[in-house]
C-alpha cells in the first residue's frame, strides 16, 4: 500500500500514508458512499442536500482561512460529508432527467395510456427474441393537438420487421404507443428490472408494433462524436461479416475488437466463462493495453529524452481514443481509454506512475458523468481487478528471486510474471463474481497463460483482416492464419471447461459475505505490505465466517 522504505507500524499510519499518497482516494470513497446512501436510504429533498453542501463549503472555508489546526478532524469529516451529499445530488439529477418528462408529468390525452411522440434512437438497437431493443431519448410529445417539448429516456422495444431492422443510433421516429414505468421485479429472484433501467438513466419503457411508428427524415445525430463512433463500428462488423469465417468465428472476431456480441453463440460465451476469460469478449483494459502496446512498438528505440516521451505517449493515446470510437464508445472501453489516458499524461509529465491515483482519477470523472457506474457489474469488475494487481502484483512478483539475463530465464520471469498479474486481479474480482454469478472458475489460470498472451494476435489479425483483408494474397493469409487462430482458441477453451471442477459453486453470497471476502483481502494485503501482525488471523477469521455464511444452506433446513 506504499512504496515508502519504513513501513508503517499500525494500521492507523498504514491509512494515512496510503490517504497522503492518493488524496482523491478518499473523495471517491465519500462519494461512493452518498451513492449508495441515495439508492437505500430513505429519500432527502435537494433543496435539504443543497443546504447541507452549502454548509459544508462555509465551514471548510471557515477552518481553512482561520488557518485553525486543531480542527483538522472538523475539516476532514466535513470533506467527507460534503462529497457524500454530492453523491447523492448527482444522483438525484441524473434520476431526475431519466424519469422527466413534460413538467406537469402528462402523457397527452390519447386515452387509455396512450401517446404520440417524437424520440431519437441513443443506441444501436439489439436485437431479442422477438424484437430489438434501444434506448432512446424523448424530444417531443403531442397534447391537446399541438407539440411540446419533453425530456426523459425510454427503452423502446420494436417488433421484429423488414423496417425496425434498418434503424440506427441517431435515427428520429415518431411513435404512437402506451409508455409506461418498468416493471419493479420480474423473474425468480426478484430482479428489479426497474431500478436496473433507472442506472442506466432510462426511466420508463414501451413496446411499439409495426404499425405503430414512422421514421422522420433527420439524421443530424448521426454526425456527432457518438454517431460517427456508432458508424464506424457497424460499418467494421459489417466487414467482418463479409469475410470469409464461420458463424462462431465470427462472433469471436466481433467481440474482440469491437466489443459486439449479437453474433456471438452462447456456447462460446459459456466455454470462455467457464475457462475464467470471458474479459476477453468485453472490450475493456486488457484491450486497450494492448493497443497502446502496439502503438508504442515503432517507437521502441526512442531514449528517455522529454520530446521522446511526449511524441510517443500522443501517438499512444491518439491510438486508444481511435480504439474507443471503433468499439462504438463502449462503457468499458471509455473506463480504460480514461485511465490509460491518464497514465500516459503522467508517463509524458515524468510523474512516475501512480497507478492508484489514475484509477482514483478515472473513477472520478465517470462518477461525475453517471453517478450509478458505482452499480455496473463491468466497472465493479474492472476497477477491482486493476485494484488487485496494484496491491499485489509487486509483492507476489517479489516472492521469487528469479534472474533476467539470457533467453530462457527471461521466458521463466515472464511466465511468473503473467502468473503473478493474473492471480492478482482474478483474486480481487472473485468476491464480486461469487456475489452475482454463485461461480467463479478453477482453471483460470491456465487459460491465461495460454491465451491472454495470445490476445495481442488474435486482436492484431482481427484489425488486419479488416483494414487489408482485400489485398489480394495478403488478406487470404491473413484470413487463413485468423481461422486457425480463432478455431485454436475455441478448442482450448473448450478442453479448459471441460475439465473436472472448471468451476466452483457457492450458495448464495450475499453482501456481507462479499464485505467479509474483501475485508479479508483487505488484511491480507495490510501484512504482505506492512507487517502488521494481526491483520494476518483477522483475515483468516473474516474468510472463515464468509465461507460459512456462503454454505449456510448445507446446515440450514430449506425454507420449504
Amino acid at each position: 500500500m506504499t512504496t515508502d522504505n519504513k513501513r508503517p507500524q499500525n494500521l492507523r499510519e498504514a491509512i494515512r500514508k496510503l490517504m497522503s499518497k492518493t488524496p482523491l482516494l478518499r473523495v471517491v470513497v465519500a462519494m461512493g458512499l452518498g451513492i449508495v446512501g441515495f439508492e437505500h436510504l430513505p429519500s432527502v429533498p435537494t433543496g435539504v442536500l443543497y443546504g447541507i453542501l452549502a454548509g459544508v463549503v462555509v465551514g471548510m472555508a471557515y477552518i481553512a482561512l482561520g488557518k485553525r489546526q486543531r480542527a483538522e478532524w472538523a475539516f476532514t469529516a466535513m470533506l467527507w460529508v460534503g462529497f457524500a451529499t454530492l453523491g447523492m445530488l448527482l444522483c438525484s439529477h441524473y434520476r431526475a432527467e431519466a424519469e422527466s418528462w413534460l413538467p406537469d408529468g402528462g402523457w397527452g390525452n390519447e386515452g387509455r395510456g396512450q401517446a404520440v411522440f417524437v424520440a431519437r434512437l441513443d443506441d444501436t438497437p439489439h436485437p431479442t427474441p422477438k424484437t430489438y431493443k434501444v434506448p432512446a431519448r424523448v424530444e417531443q410529445i403531442a397534447k391537446e393537438g399541438e407539440w411540446h417539448e419533453a425530456g426523459g429516456r425510454i427503452m423502446l422495444y420494436f417488433k421484429q420487421d423488414s423496417c425496425s431492422e434498418r434503424l440506427r443510433y441517431g435515427d428520429r421516429v415518431i411513435i404512437r404507443g402506451r409508455p409506461e414505468k418498468p416493471d419493479t421485479s420480474i423473474g425468480e429472484e426478484g430482479f428489479n428490472y426497474r431500478r436496473y433501467l433507472l442506472r442506466k438513466g432510462v426511466g420508463w419503457q414501451c413496446y411499439v408494433a409495426s404499425e405503430r411508428w414512422l421514421p422522420v427524415a433527420d439524421r443530424s445525430e448521426g454526425k456527432t462524436v457518438i454517431g460517427m463512433a456508432k458508424r464506424v463500428q457497424l460499418h467494421l462488423v459489417e466487414r467482418i461479416r463479409s469475410c470469409q469465417l464461420s458463424g462462431k468465428q465470427q462472433g469471436m472476431a466481433e467481440a474482440l475488437l469491437l466489443g459486439w456480441r449479437d453474433d456471438l453463440e452462447e456456447e462460446t460465451q459459456l466455454h470462455f466463462r467457464q475457462a475464467g476469460i470471458v474479459h476477453l469478449l468485453c472490450v475493456s483494459g486488457l484491450h486497450v493495453g494492448i493497443v497502446a502496446w502496439m502503438a508504442g512498438l515503432p517507437f521502441f528505440f526512442f531514449g528517455r529524452l522529454t520530446r521522446h516521451r511526449i511524441i510517443k505517449g500522443t501517438v499512444q493515446i491518439i491510438a486508444i481514443w481511435g480504439f474507443v470510437l471503433v468499439t462504438g464508445m463502449a462503457p468499458s472501453t471509455l473506463r480504460a481509454g480514461v485511465m490509460f489516458t491518464l497514465m500516459r499524461i503522467g508517463y509524458m509529465a515524468q510523474q512516475g506512475q501512480n497507478t492508484m491515483g489514475n484509477l482514483c482519477a478515472s473513477a472520478l470523472l465517470l462518477l461525475f458523468c453517471n453517478p450509478f457506474l458505482l452499480f455496473d457489474i463491468g466497472f465493479q469488475l474492472s476497477y477491482a481487478a486493476v485494484t488487485g494487481i496494484v496491491a499485489w502484483y509487486k509483492p507476489l512478483v517479489e516472492l521469487i528471486k528469479l534472474p533476467y539475463e539470457g533467453v530462457w530465464p527471461k521466458m521463466v520471469a515472464y511466465v511468473w510474471k503473467l502468473i503473478c498479474l493474473t492471480t492478482a486481479a482474478q483474486l480481487f474480482t472473485v468476491p464480486l463474481q461469487l456475489y452475482y454469478f454463485h461461480q467463479t472458475a478453477s482453471w483460470f489460470m491456465i487459460a491465461n497463460l495460454l491465451i491472454v498472451p495470445f490476445a495481442g494476435v488474435l486482436l492484431a489479425l482481427v484489425m488486419g483482416l479488416v483494414l487489408i483483408g482485400d489485398v489480394p494474397g495478403i488478406g487470404d493469409a491473413i484470413l487463413k492464419v485468423l481461422q486457425n487462430a480463432l478455431g485454436f482458441a475455441d478448442r482450448l477453451t473448450s478442453w479448459i471447461g471441460s475439465l473436472p471442477y472448471s468451476t466452483i459453486e457457492t450458495g448464495d453470497c450475499g453482501i456481507a459475505a462479499v464485505g467479509l471476502l474483501y475485508a479479508c483481502l483487505l488484511f491480507t494485503t495490510l501484512y504482505i505490505r506492512c507487517r502488521i501482525k494481526w491483520t494476518l488471523p483477522a483475515g483468516a477469521g473474516c474468510l472463515l465466517i464468509a465461507t460459512l455464511l456462503m454454505r449456510a444452506d448445507l446446515f440450514l433446513p430449506s425454507a420449504a
